[in-house]
């Protein structure tokens, strides 16, 4: 797939009744194969909408990106050290902030002002979708 593609699918999948953080989530591990799309999906939907819906919290789309990277470049073992997906977090987390302004749900709604449908999340999703996809192939090509 292509970053566009990627993009398109994740704002589709958004428009079905998937919650950000599980948007995200779901489009790395179908594209990327990382884990059981049910199990991960599940893992995410506690994080949608700033965690719990509360959008106090860490964007969902961000969330959902971070899980992505854990899956991806995450270590099993407390014995094994510290994995590069700790430097992609961080990496990414920077980016989305630089791309939209703030990590936070509630001041990107703010920012949004009122949507329709969830258009303005439904954006910021695909856009972060892809920049997820970028991160990834990037670190695929470098291996």
């Amino acid at each position: 797939m292509t970053r566009q593609e990627v993009e398109q699918t994740a704002f589709s999948a958004m428009s079905t009744g998937y919650n950000c953080a599980e948007t995200i989530l779901h489009m790395a591990i179908s594209h990327f194969g990382l884990a059981d799309a049910g199990v991960s999906t599940r893992i995410a939907t506690c994080f949608g909408g700033g965690i719990g819906r509360s959008h106090d919290g860490m964007c969902g789309a961000l969330s959902g990106s971070i899980m992505a990277l854990g899956l991806a470049y995450g270590r099993d073992a407390a014995d094994q050290p510290p994995p590069v997906g700790l430097d992609m977090a961080a990496d990414f987390r920077k980016r989305f902030i630089a791309r939209f302004g703030s990590s936070c749900c509630r001041e990107l709604l703010d920012r949004f002002g009122p949507q329709q449908g969830w258009t303005a999340c439904k954006r910021l999703v695909a856009g972060t979708a892809g920049m997820l996809h970028e991160t990834l192939m990037e670190q695929r090509r470098s291996r």
